[in-house]
C-alpha cells in the first residue's frame, strides 16, 4: 500500500460519519475555502467546525494577541500562548486537528488584506467584535461579490445573519 492510498483511507475513515448524511458531498466541502476574520471566542468555534468536517482551506484574519482570559472560552488556546498572535496560533491548532487542511493566517488589519486574499475564498464569516470592522468588512464582500456571513455574541445571547450580495445588496449603515 503507498503512502497515498493510507492519506487516502485515513482521509475517508475520517470524515466517515458526516457521509451519512443525505446529500453530503464530502468532495465539494473539501474543495471549499472560507475566511474566518476575527479568531476569538466565536471564531475559534467556528474554525475548529470547518476543520473537523474537512473544508479544505481556511484563512484566518485577526489583529489581536492571546491574553490569559481567553484561555477559558478560545479552546485553541491554551496556557503559554499568551503574547501570541491568535491568527496564528489557531493555525497550527487546527493544522493539528486536520492534517489534510489547507491554513493561511494574518496578523493584520482586514483592510490591509490584498483583495486576492477575499476573493480566493467562497463565504467570508465576520467573527467580529468591532463594530467599524463589520462595516468595512461588510463594504468588502459586497465590492467582490462574496456572501458574508456575519455573527457575534453578548454573555449568553448571539445573533447571525447571511449577507447575499447582489448589484443593490444590503449594506450596513451608521445610524449617527
Amino acid at each position: 500500500m503507498t503512502v497515498t492510498n493510507k492519506e487516502d483511507i485515513r482521509k475517508s475513515r475520517m470524515y466517515a460519519r458526516q457521509q451519512l448524511i443525505d446529500g453530503w458531498d464530502q468532495e465539494i466541502v473539501s474543495k471549499g475555502c472560507v475566511m474566518i476574520v476575527g479568531v476569538g471566542a466565536l471564531g475559534c468555534e467556528i474554525a475548529k467546525d470547518f476543520a473537523l468536517m474537512g473544508i479544505g482551506k481556511i484563512v484566518l484574519v485577526d489583529l489581536d494577541t492571546i491574553e490569559t482570559s481567553n484561555l477559558s472560552r478560545q479552546m485553541l488556546f491554551k496556557p503559554g500562548d499568551e503574547g501570541r498572535p491568535k491568527a496564528e496560533v489557531a493555525a497550527e491548532r487546527l493544522k493539528d486537528m486536520n492534517p489534510f487542511l489547507n491554513v493561511d493566517f494574518y496578523f493584520e488589519k482586514l483592510q490591509k488584506l490584498a483583495m486576492s486574499v477575499y476573493e480566493e475564498c467562497d463565504v467570508i464569516i465576520a467573527a467580529l467584535d468591532n463594530f467599524n470592522a463589520r462595516l468595512d468588512l461588510n463594504k468588502i464582500c459586497l465590492r467582490i461579490k462574496k456572501p458574508m456571513v456575519e455573527g457575534g455574541t453578548v454573555g449568553f445571547e448571539g445573533h447571525v445573519q447571511v449577507v447575499i450580495p447582489k448589484d443593490s445588496g444590503l449594506e450596513y449603515k451608521n445610524r449617527e
